[in-house]
Order: structure tokens, then C-alpha cells, then sequence
């Protein structure tokens, strides 16, 4: 099923992150974005989805993850247990676009609510896989919590190669 009149906008998300090599902890210096959604009509609406979606997606990258103990039974069942970011945890998001009508509708528009969302989780763990690149690390599984970080920089006894 390939439909002649699909769309699809593209982008590009980058992420500047520091890693204290004391405690694991990721601090995101700088986010930088740029998209193409076609004709923007709300570029105010464009501008939120965007906003929204990256902050979910670094939320899955550092925070969120469903969690269970030994017997199976889900340990991060609540706000309370389940981490998500908070404004504080957020850098201001340079948004930037391009602008390519689709040529497929009338209103030259393509779909923007998912692309802050897909694009920001890789944007953020390849960056901590940069910062990590002294020490050897290659992967880094989601969420990247300060423990799984700290562990990825010390299995090899802490050393930069």
C-alpha cells in the first residue's frame, strides 16, 4: 500500500549535552532544531507541537521507563515512581524551518505533531554516545538515567582510552 499523495516532513535535531563524570548526570546545553512541514498556517501551533514533542522525546531518552522487580510487578506505575521532565530539566529549544509546500493538497501542508517527538530521543542519546566516546561507549540504552551512564563510564575501571 504506497498511496501516491502520502507526505512526509523532514528535519534535523541536534543536541549538545554535558555528562558529569562524577554522577552520570546529562545536562542538555543546547537543542537545535530545524523543520520542514510545508505552508505553516499556525506557525504558533507548529512551533508548540514541536516544543511538546521534544520534550517528550527527552523524556523517553533520560527519564521515563517502566520499571518491575523481581516478581514482575510494575514498580513505575505512577507519577509518583515515573520520572518525566520538568521545565527546569528543558534548555530553550532553537526552532528554525524550512519551508517546502507539499505538492499533494491544496494548502501545500504536510504533518509536523511527531516530528519533535521521533527526532529528539535519537538526537539526545547520540550525543551522550559522543560525550561517552572517550571512555569507549558505543550504546547507550534509553532511559540514559545518571546510574546506567555512571556504569557505561566505569566498567572499564573509569578510564579514558
Amino acid at each position: 500500500f504506497d498511496p501516491s499523495n502520502f507526505v512526509w516532513p523532514f528535519g534535523a535535531h541536534i543536541a549538545v549535552v554535558e555528562v558529569d563524570a562524577e554522577t552520570g548526570a546529562t545536562r542538555i546545553l543546547r537543542y537545535v532544531a530545524v523543520d520542514d512541514c510545508g505552508t505553516r498556517i499556525n506557525p504558533m501551533v507548529v512551533d508548540g507541537q514541536l516544543h511538546g514533542g521534544i520534550a517528550q522525546g527527552i523524556g523517553q531518552a533520560l527519564f521515563e521507563g517502566a520499571v518491575y522487580d523481581e516478581v514482575g510487578q510494575l514498580r513505575t506505575g505512577s507519577l509518583v515512581d515515573y520520572l518525566v521532565p520538568t521545565a527546569s530539566d528543558l534548555p530553550s529549544f532553537e526552532l528554525s524551518a524550512t519551508i517546502t509546500p507539499s505538492p499533494v493538497n491544496p494548502l501545500g501542508t504536510k504533518g509536523i505533531g511527531e516530528a519533535g517527538t521521533i527526532a529528539s530521543t535519537p538526537a539526545v542519546i547520540n550525543a551522550i554516545v559522543d560525550a561517552l566516546e572517550p571512555f569507549g561507549v558505543k550504546d547507550v540504552a534509553m532511559p540514559a538515567t545518571p546510574q546506567k551512564v555512571w556504569a557505561l563510564m566505569h566498567r572499564n575501571g573509569g578510564t579514558k582510552r
